[in-house]
């Protein structure tokens, strides 16, 4: 178990504590670092986790060593950082760096050092730098080839892991998407449900008010139904703001980062979160049935017999409802002083109230 201290946030980087921070890991053989610029990054894109691009210099040139890195604190929020905790979110990506990343084909930004004490609520990753590649935009909305690109990545991701036994090795840190931890949504939700009206219930119609009063009866069955067999590795963040692009077209695949939301359940609940959320009610009318289809094409091109179109595109519909709980949990927690964080937060909202009902998608609330 590694024992070095954990810093707290970006201030607390030192030369000495980085030096041996990438020593451990054989990131860094004898160069030291001598001096760090630290900078916050993604303020207002990130809300459970904190972000940091640091630059590095060292005492002497040594191949492969990083000059910048991307460090990953738990949230800045008062908010972020209890929704972290309560769902052990950071513990959960640490893992997932830590012993699934390096074994799979998608793309993930290297892990350079990671460390973590539960019982202080303490974590850090040092990840690479993906720059150039260009970080999506969630704010902006998710254009017709990115969501593509996007849908191919994850689709061949989640083939990978579908119905695999290896889940079963990973159950004690990655949750079924109705695990107890998971199910304390619920409750999160109801708690958030009143705070979210206050700030956004006017701009609602009433048939969205009582669709939103329905999820907070019923988000666990509604997890429930995205945890039966067939199961893969759901990112569960899966939108633009985390997905990373070659700067020249047709060059390095695409990247994912942010797993610390990622569970074992329904693969298609990426694509509902990615198109319900992350496109313009307008593009995504045009082109989720094309997408969801893409999807369940890729899914057979890399082994999967099991998924027809017709249940991804239900399925697809149920997690516009999901897409909604994900954003009610937020704003209740969301600082509003974060002027980005509250203006992506309306734009997600106006695309999954948009989706749910041209959806159809309270046809298919549990009960």
């Amino acid at each position: 178990m590694n024992t070095m201290t954990i810093p707290a946030g970006p201030h607390e980087l030192t030369p000495a504590w980085l030096t041996g921070a990438l020593r451990s890991t054989g990131a860094l053989g004898d160069a030291e670092v001598t001096s760090v610029q630290a900078a916050v990054v993604g303020e207002g894109s990130g809300f459970i986790g904190q972000l940091a691009r640091v630059a590095l210099t060292y005492d002497r040139a040594e191949p492969g060593a990083p000059a910048s890195l991307i460090g990953k604190f738990p949230g800045a929020s008062e908010g972020g950082r209890m929704i972290g905790n309560l769902f052990d979110f950071y513990h959960r990506e640490i893992r997932f760096y830590e012993e699934v990343a390096d074994r799979v084909e998608l793309r993930t930004p290297r892990r350079y050092f990671s460390a973590m004490d539960r019982n202080a609520q303490q974590y850090i990753l040092l990840l690479e730098d993906l720059a150039p590649a260009i970080v999506g935009d969630h704010l902006e909305g998710c254009l017709v080839r990115e969501a593509e690109l996007a849908v191919r990545t994850i689709a061949k991701f989640h083939a990978s892991w579908w119905d695999s036994p290896q889940l079963d090795k990973i159950a004690e840190w990655m949750p079924a998407l109705d695990a107890p931890v998971q199910n304390l949504a619920q409750g999160a939700y109801q708690q958030a449900w009143q705070p979210f009206r206050d700030s956004f219930g006017a701009g609602l119609s009433p048939r969205m008010i009582a669709v939103g009063e329905q999820i907070g009866q019923n988000l666990i069955r509604l997890q429930q139904s995205f945890a039966n067999a067939p199961l893969t590795i759901n990112h569960g963040d899966f939108r633009l703001d985390n997905l990373f692009f070659p700067p020249i077209a047709g060059g390095a695949p695409i990247a994912v980062a942010d797993w610390q939301i990622s569970t074992r359940g329904r693969g298609i609940f990426d694509i509902s979160y990615l198109l319900c959320g992350g496109m313009e009610p307008e593009i995504r009318r045009e082109h989720e049935r094309d997408l969801v289809r893409t999807y369940a094409d890729v899914l057979a091109e890399h082994g999967v017999t099991d998924y027809p179109f017709e249940q991804a595109w239900e399925e697809y519909r149920r997690g516009a409802l999901f897409v909604l709980g994900y954003v009610v949990i937020a704003i209740g927690t969301l600082d509003t002083a974060n002027a980005r964080g509250v203006s992506l937060f309306t734009t997600w909202l106006r695309r999954a109230v948009a989706a749910i009902e041209e959806l159809d998608a309270p046809e298919l609330m549990p009960a």
